[in-house]
């Protein structure tokens, strides 16, 4: 990102709104976009004509959205490393017959000592 700001007109829930953001204009307004979504979502489910009430609602209803993508990321995640774990144990085995079967064949192939 860099230290310039860029100045950004939005609109939500039919209140203008000009924003400053140092980072990508576009993917503001389309945060600027879901929010105004969902302020729509929560008073119509719920309504309530208060912008606040309104406010406080979508608010809620998007920290909810981000707890469960964290706690479902988590989930993966752990997944993710007993997988892991279990390909780099599936891994050492191989690894081992394999350099068993090198070992024997290494062994075969020396000549019997003379006298035998």
């Amino acid at each position: 990102m860099s230290d310039s700001q860029t100045s950004v007109h939005v609109k939500i829930y039919d209140r203008e709104y000009t924003l400053r953001t140092s980072g990508d204009g576009e993917r503001l307004r389309s945060l600027c976009a879901c929010l105004d979504k969902r302020m729509r979502e929560m008073a119509a489910a719920s309504g309530s004509v208060d912008t606040l009430r309104v406010a406080v609602l979508a608010a809620l209803s998007l920290a909810d959205d981000l707890f469960r993508a964290r706690e479902a990321l988590q989930k993966m995640d752990e997944v993710v490393s007993r997988r892991s774990l279990a390909c780099v144990s599936m891994l050492d085995r191989v690894e081992k017959q394999e350099s068993g079967k090198q070992e024997s064949g290494v062994r075969s192939q020396e000549k019997p000592p003379i006298g035998q």
